[in-house]
């Protein structure tokens, strides 16, 4: 018993020093790897990149606005007076020259009016004539004197009424334009302010779009304008109008720019690119393909130092054109990369492939 109490004493002691001394559970692969990580690790070869360094060129920039045709004014003509429409001697589009007459209203009993207008008026006179005498003699008070005069007054404000009524008759284009629409026809019985046709003047024309708030301040009036309409036309015109409020709702102004239409093709609402060159700026013309975003989701560009190292610069579309978009706010020259921007971040180290090709 005393013999296999001292055995298990022994072996409890192996083991116990076993466990001291660090190597439970260690085997050779263990041992393997803690040799390994001894050694240093090895440092990542930054990545190959390809870049090409792109010159600022003199640019105007554009301010680009989507807008329409408008006619620059246009007039309801209306009726001046009551009646039935007797005569209508213009057609729906026709061309009209100012004081052509647009419609005739009947005359109905206002000849016969005209007439006891004048007669009363000749009474009047007379009596007025008689009326001044006796006051010059001192046969007649001065009350019936102004009396007559006011009653021969009254008799004059009706004939020119009459006459007045007389002449609104004929109704009278107010502008050269275009009889965009006819509301009067024969027979038609009209009322003081019935609208008869609506006449467009067709020279000028304007060109109507809405700037935004950020550009507004850029724009002066008499800035030349160049507008694409849908058809491909382009015209040529001035800003004329430039709003001082906003549109609440978008938060845009308003600007007019006037343009001539001597053969008179342009027609109101047609669709516009409206182009107004603003300031003279360098800018750089690269392909969109360069384009990138960084981790806040600003548009930009990934270009590399001098010391190869990437940056990530910021930048705003100023234009495009046929090659590419036009760029703001890189640096002259700018080192940009052109294969690989999407593979490393604002800061890593980079190796350089230059594209030492001429720019397109």
């Amino acid at each position: 018993m005393i013999r296999s109490l001292i055995t298990s004493l022994v072996l409890a002691a192996a083991v116990v020093g076993w466990i001291m001394s660090g190597q439970f559970g260690e085997t050779p692969e263990a041992d393997a790897a803690n040799s390994a990580s001894e050694v240093a690790t090895p440092v990542a070869e930054p990545i190959l990149v390809r870049t090409k360094s792109y010159a600022a060129q003199d640019r105007i920039r554009e301010i680009i606005l989507r807008g329409r045709t408008e006619a620059k004014r246009w007039v309801d003509v209306k009726a001046e007076t009551g009646g039935k429409i007797v005569a209508v001697l213009v057609s729906k589009g026709e061309t009209v020259r100012q004081g052509q007459i647009i419609a005739r209203i009947a005359m109905d009993d206002r000849e016969a009016r005209l007439a006891e207008a004048i007669a009363r008026v000749n009474q009047r006179q007379i009596e007025y004539n008689a009326a001044e005498q006796l006051n010059e003699r001192g046969f007649k008070a001065k009350t019936k004197f102004a009396e007559s005069a006011a009653d021969l007054d009254r008799a004059i404000s009706a004939q020119v009424k009459i006459e007045l009524e007389i002449a609104n008759t004929e109704i009278f284009a107010p502008f050269d334009g275009r009889i965009e629409d006819r509301a009067a026809e024969i027979g038609d019985v009209v009322a003081t302010g019935s609208i008869i046709a609506r006449v467009i003047d067709q020279d000028p024309y304007l060109v109507v779009g809405h700037i935004s708030e950020r550009d507004v301040h850029r724009l002066r009036i008499g800035d030349s304008a160049r507008a694409e309409l849908i058809t491909e036309e382009i015209i040529e015109g001035k800003v004329s109008f430039i709003a001082e409020t906003a549109n609440p709702a978008t938060r845009t102004f308003r600007v007019e720019v006037l343009v001539r239409n001597p053969d008179r093709k342009l027609r109101d609402g047609l669709t516009a690119e409206i182009r107004i060159p603003v300031e003279n700026q360098p800018a750089h013309l690269l392909s969109p393909s360069v384009l990138t975003l960084n981790d806040d989701g600003e548009l930009g560009i990934r270009t590399v130092t001098d010391d190869n190292i990437v940056r990530f610069i910021p930048i705003e579309i100023i234009g495009d054109g046929n090659d590419g978009v036009w760029l703001s706010g890189l640096p002259d020259p700018a080192r940009v990369i052109i294969v690989g921007q999407d593979f490393v971040r604002h800061g890593d180290p980079v190796r350089i492939d230059e594209d030492e090709s001429p720019e397109s």
